[in-house]
């Protein structure tokens, strides 16, 4: 098999940030003119909430990103594993890179609520979308507070997803896990979907500040239930038997590049 020299690695390198990094920028600005009128749409004739139509768009925006950063990335369809949607649940993914959070428009739901740290609602304009989305802020919003705006959700058959390292890995090895997402899928007595990410390690990784071509794949596994798992200590069961089955599944997609 014939590999690319490292010198034509490197111009294809600094073409794919030529191209693509104004790219996304422009798609950016006149995403925002543009999500006014989506979100009208949205709300008025598909009768969707503020934050179901706000996800949607967030949604479409990703899906068009992905098609921009497609001319030096690709997309591996994500392979899924049972049926992990048919019922609202808790979705958590292993975290690697800042555009972790774009390639969430590889599932085929839109209707996601992000549970996030607070510093990305410090961005501007980053910060209106994230509020009129509903998301929630992890590290403000009390426990009471995230896990009503968690119910609530759940309820009207949204999903919540966590990135449950908290932050970016730098070698590839998952993060400890922290349990918010564990007690809260028990709190609310719905499965935990685990999705597996690999690839946006090359594209972004944390420290590095210019994008490489990538290949980025998902495996989405089938829901752990935390009827499985009794007990005060039952959300660290739960916890460590998700990121046991993470584990094991990443090892396998690291295999298989």
């Amino acid at each position: 098999m014939e590999t690319v020299s490292t010198p034509a690695k490197g111009i294809i390198t600094v073409l794919m940030n030529l191209v693509t990094v104004p790219l996304i920028i422009i798609w950016t600005l006149l995403g925002v003119v543009i999500f006014p009128f989506g979100f009208l749409f949205m709300r008025l004739i598909l009768k969707n909430s503020t934050a179901a139509a706000t996800r949607r768009c967030i949604w479409i925006y990703g899906r068009v990103w992905q098609r921009i950063t497609g001319l030096f990335v690709s997309f591996i369809p994500p392979e899924i594993n049972g049926r992990p949607f048919d019922t609202p649940g808790i979705i958590v993914v292993n975290h690697r890179s800042f555009f972790d959070t774009y390639c969430m428009n590889m599932l085929p739901v839109s209707d996601v609520c992000f549970a996030v740290r607070a510093w990305p609602f410090k961005i501007p304009l980053y910060n209106i979308f994230m509020k009129l989305a509903g998301y929630i802020n992890i590290e403000r919003d009390s426990w009471e507070k995230a896990l009503s705006i968690s119910t609530e959700n759940l309820k009207n058959g949204s999903f919540i997803l966590f990135f449950p390292e908290g932050h970016r890995n730098c070698d590839g090895q998952m993060l400890r896990f922290y349990s918010g997402a564990f007690k809260m899928a028990i709190e609310n007595h719905v499965p935990v979907i685990p999705i597996c990410l690999t690839g946006t390690e090359s594209l972004l990784p944390p420290g590095r500040w210019f994008l490489k071509p990538a290949k980025i794949r998902m495996q989405i596994l089938e829901p752990v239930f935390p009827d499985d798992f009794q007990g005060e200590t039952a959300h660290i069961m739960l916890k460590k038997d998700v990121k046991a089955k993470m584990a094991q599944c990443l090892v396998q997609m690291t295999k298989n590049k």
